[in-house]
């Protein structure tokens, strides 16, 4: 009996390594003749780029015929992955090409397969696939589907919604700011950031018309977006827009109206507004930044102001006003106001005693 079972176990572990092995055997089967075949759609693809943007002369390239030696190798519906590999592939071709060629790809890439499939991935329930479909779409600058991205600028999902608005800014520019005041959704300093990138990338020269017709959002985000362009393409005739936010009740919106302003030298009225908003702000590193900027930028001295800080302030402030007097030659006037509190505390503890 034993005997009968050791055999049976026996054929059980060679059937379960004959499977092993020939797993092992199609696994490197297939993926030699996946590399083959991914191979053969690349040789195609660069030759059908050549031909496009290089005719030979008196040719002129035949778009059906393109289409039909895609197909031939492979690219069809039925065939996502080629598809895809495809997708990746034009991608990386439009990023290292400019000029004339730039256009003449993107000409071609409407019309041939695989960019339906980026289209379709749109409507995916799934928001990773939604989300590299759009991106897909602004790296193959594929213009004429900016309504659907527009679609999705409130999507719910934070990844989708940010590759929208970035696809939005790419295809309308300046224009696209319009439909600041119409988000509802959170947009994150990341994507604060990418959009003044894309903007300064691809459209350096600014549009003020809608950018201030941006200005009457009451969303935070916006308005912290529009004080990052403002300090980016350096606009200093709107810089009054970034100093109405420096008190702001919003602690991220007073942190980018600081980070901001701190690339503008001011008038003497516009420093006096700030020195003003100082005293409103509640966040003792803000006000740090913030009178370190106010020195920075200023021609003389403030005697009375950095006196009233000086008495007035809290013990960090104190401390750094102290310093700023003392390194611009008003040491007396510092020596002064430790003399009167170590008189001050000297009297209080006699008092006591």
């Amino acid at each position: 009996m034993e005997a009968e079972i050791l055999i049976l176990l026996i054929k059980l572990l060679l059937i379960v390594l004959v499977i092993v092995f020939g797993s092992i055997a199609y696994s490197m089967i297939y993926r030699k003749w996946r590399t083959k075949r991914l191979k053969l759609i690349e040789t195609t693809f660069a030759k059908i780029c050549s031909l496009y943007l290089y005719p030979k002369p008196n040719e002129e390239s035949n778009l059906i015929e393109i289409q039909r030696e895609l197909k031939s190798v492979g690219i069809t519906p039925t065939k996502p992955r080629n598809v895809q590999y495809l997708i990746d592939l034009m991608i990386r071709t439009q990023r290292s090409i400019l000029g004339n060629n730039y256009i003449k790809l993107k000409t071609l890439f409407t019309q041939i397969p695989p960019y339906g499939a980026s289209a379709s991935k749109l409507k995916s329930s799934k928001w990773y696939i939604k989300a590299r479909g759009i991106r897909e779409i602004y790296e193959m600058d594929q213009s004429q589907y900016t309504r659907d991205l527009i679609k999705l600028r409130n999507d719910e999902n934070i990844y989708v919604r940010r590759e929208a608005q970035i696809g939005i800014v790419i295809f309308l520019g300046w224009k696209s700011l319009r439909f600041l005041p119409y988000l509802k959704r959170q947009m994150t300093l990341w994507q604060q950031i990418k959009i003044v990138e894309k903007l300064n990338d691809l459209y350096p020269e600014p549009d003020l018309k809608h950018l201030r017709r941006a200005y009457n959002s009451d969303r935070p985000y916006a308005n912290e977006l529009i004080m990052r362009i403002i300090r980016k393409f350096n606009l200093t005739e709107d810089i009054a827009y970034i100093i109405q936010f420096i008190d702001n009740p919003k602690f991220e919106t007073r942190e980018a109206a600081i980070y901001c302003i701190s690339a503008f030298l001011l008038s003497d009225e516009q420093l006096r507004e700030i020195k003003e908003k100082f005293y409103h702000i509640s966040n003792i590193e803000q006000q740090l930044m913030l009178l370190k900027y106010i020195q920075r930028i200023s021609v003389e001295i403030d005697l009375p102001f950095y006196k009233d800080l000086l008495y007035n302030g809290n013990d960090i402030i104190k401390l750094s006003t102290a310093d700023i007097l003392w390194n611009n030659a008003y040491k007396e006037e510092v020596q002064e106001y430790y003399y009167q509190q170590y008189t001050q505390k000297a009297n209080s503890e006699f008092i006591s005693v």
